[in-house]
């Protein structure tokens, strides 16, 4: 259901930047870690919109809008709650995707640092990566319907 091919390609640069980078370059291995934590937010920015909108039935602008919905501070709180805290699909998600996420603050925002990432921890974080987006492909009808609203649509107080 992911975008195979912004997802693919995300992850695709994620490894050349590891495998091309000149030796000992930092800010390679930290852009490699950002790219695949981005790979992960947009299979799950493709699968609110493709799960909430029927294929035939909306416009471009319509998709674009449930698209560019999915927000990172809220992709964080909703897997620590009801539903996605307990459900084991969304748990498997949620396990990967949160942690992956801090990594991709580190990467983006810390100040240069030498070797932050190592280059197992990087295709540690990359496999990571992988095994999230295979995830959120592989669930059911109703699990993406919960993991979408859950996800864009913040709970109400009574």
């Amino acid at each position: 259901m992911a975008s195979v091919t912004m997802v693919s390609l995300l992850l695709e640069a994620a490894d050349k930047l590891v495998e091309e980078r000149p030796i000992g370059s930092s800010a390679f291995k930290r852009r490699a870690v950002s790219t695949a934590y981005y790979a992960v937010f947009h299979a799950l920015a493709r699968l609110c919109a493709d799960t909430l909108l029927q294929p035939a039935d909306h416009t471009a602008d319509e998709y674009a809008r449930i698209y560019r919905s999915l927000d990172h501070g809220s992709l964080r709180t909703a897997f620590s709650k009801e539903p996605l805290c307990s459900g084991e699909a969304f748990r498997k998600i949620g396990d990967l995707v949160v942690p992956l996420q801090s990594e991709r603050h580190r990467a983006d925002y810390l100040p240069p640092v030498r070797n932050i990432f190592s280059q197992i921890e990087v295709k540690k974080l990359m496999g990571q990566a992988r095994m999230a987006v295979s995830e959120i492909e592989s669930l059911k009808l109703r699990d993406r319907r919960t993991l979408a609203t859950c996800l864009l649509f913040r709970p109400r107080q009574p």
